[in-house]
């Protein structure tokens, strides 16, 4: 009997196959670190769009490692009224730094005339 050459091949490539299959790549650190911190860091950078007295604005936040642990820092900002902006920093509650911005902001808003102390009340005095 005679087995071809071509056999011979065909038959060592398939016990090959079934001894050695492929295995998975392993994750490497930042591949972890990234499917993890990606969701993380998506919901605590934000940027949005406010009304303060009628007046468009934006907030943003982001985080920070401050002695080992996360604090949060935001900015208040409205670009058509005024040059003012109000920061919150500090802060390891993500809603705390941006009541001390909006805080921030209407103190200097009163401070420069641009608005009473009646109409920044509600941010001076409950946040």
């Amino acid at each position: 009997m005679h087995v071809s050459q071509a056999c011979v091949v065909a038959a060592v490539v398939a016990v090959m196959v079934v001894i050695a299959p492929p295995t998975p790549t392993q994750a490497g650190i930042t591949d972890i670190l990234g499917s993890v911190l990606g969701p993380i860091l998506k919901e605590a950078i934000k940027t949005r769009e406010i009304i303060l007295l009628d007046n468009y604005c934006t907030m943003e936040r982001q985080p920070y490692i401050k002695s080992f642990e996360v604090h949060y820092r935001a900015e208040v900002s409205c670009p058509g009224w005024t040059t003012i902006k109000g920061r919150g920093s500090n802060h390891r509650n993500p809603t705390n730094s941006e009541n001390a911005a909006l805080r921030d902001f209407m103190t200097k808003a009163v401070k420069a005339g641009l608005v009473t102390r009646e109409e920044a009340a509600p941010w001076l005095d409950n946040r």
